[in-house]
């Protein structure tokens, strides 16, 4: 069965991401694939969150960029940085968005001093959905900067 596709666009995506307390990371390197639950912050279509520099998913990110993260039903696509300190001046967005939304986290790991940022460029988006009882496939593709925004 072929199933049909419609458009999916990015505010819609971004509002998911801003409600959603939390997202499911999957990262892979050398043949092993392993999932996280993650407290996140966004920036439009950035997805930004905080970890300790040494662990799994961090070694993994270093090895391989592509990631990807589910936040409800939405399968997304992404390239994951690291990008600093959660305190350095360079990642102050990221601090104060966190601050808003993950107080508690803020408080009890940004200070940490092996806690670095992981910064994920959305690449493609994709949903299941059902019309009038039949399946549909909404998806969009985002260029590396975001700004460039292509409907599939």
């Amino acid at each position: 069965m072929q199933i049909k596709t419609c458009k999916l666009c990015a505010e819609e995506v971004i509002k998911v991401l801003e409600a959603e307390e939390s997202l499911i990371l999957a990262t892979c390197a050398g043949n092993r694939v392993t999932v996280h639950p993650m407290s996140h912050v966004n920036d439009g279509l950035t997805v930004y969150f905080q970890t300790g520099k040494d662990y799994l998913k961090t070694r993994q990110i270093r090895e391989n960029h592509n990631v990807a993260l589910c936040a409800g039903t939405y399968q997304i696509e992404g390239t994951a940085t690291e990008i600093g300190h959660p305190m350095a001046d360079e990642n102050g967005l990221f601090a104060k968005l966190m601050k808003e939304k993950h107080p508690g986290s803020f408080a009890k790991y940004s200070q940490l001093e092996d806690e670095v940022v992981i910064k994920v460029t959305i690449t493609r988006v994709r949903q299941y959905r059902y019309m009038d009882g039949e399946p549909l496939m909404a998806e969009a593709e985002f260029g590396g900067n975001n700004d460039e925004r292509k409907y599939l």
